[in-house]
């Protein structure tokens, strides 16, 4: 959205704006990351930051998104722009309050082999032959 936009979400109470800000402390705060994205933005670095906390996810089996969720083993994969499907998943958290620690270890594995900008630098100066 544009400022215009964000001014008038925030004076509705749609959106709270802190600014830019250290996410750590706010993904401390939650035990399930949600990113119900349907954009083409490539793989999102929030849901790598998430992650590499020990967060288990649920966002969308959409271009990116789907990058970063093995579904049943860190988090689920929900169809774009389905309402029913996200809570569902949401729920299926709720029901199974272990299931947060247990994927939560598993997107911090899956953070560290697929996401780590060391290794992932290494591979990149490896295929330039640099």
């Amino acid at each position: 959205p544009n400022e215009a936009q964000l001014a008038s979400w925030v004076a509705e109470g749609l959106v709270e704006w802190t600014g830019h800000v250290p996410v750590q402390p706010y993904l401390e705060q939650t035990s399930v990351f949600v990113l119900p994205s349907f954009y083409r933005e490539g793989v999102p670095r929030s849901t790598q930051e998430a992650m590499a906390m020990a967060r288990p996810v649920i966002t969308t089996d959409w271009v990116g998104c789907r990058e970063t969720v093995i579904a049943g083993r860190n988090g689920f994969l929900v169809p774009p722009r389905d309402a029913p499907a996200l809570a569902d998943a949401m729920q299926h958290f709720i029901d199974n309050p272990d299931l947060i620690v247990e994927m939560g270890g598993q997107s911090r594995i899956l953070a560290e082999g697929r996401f780590d900008v060391k290794a992932i630098n290494a591979r990149i100066m490896k295929t330039l032959g640099l």
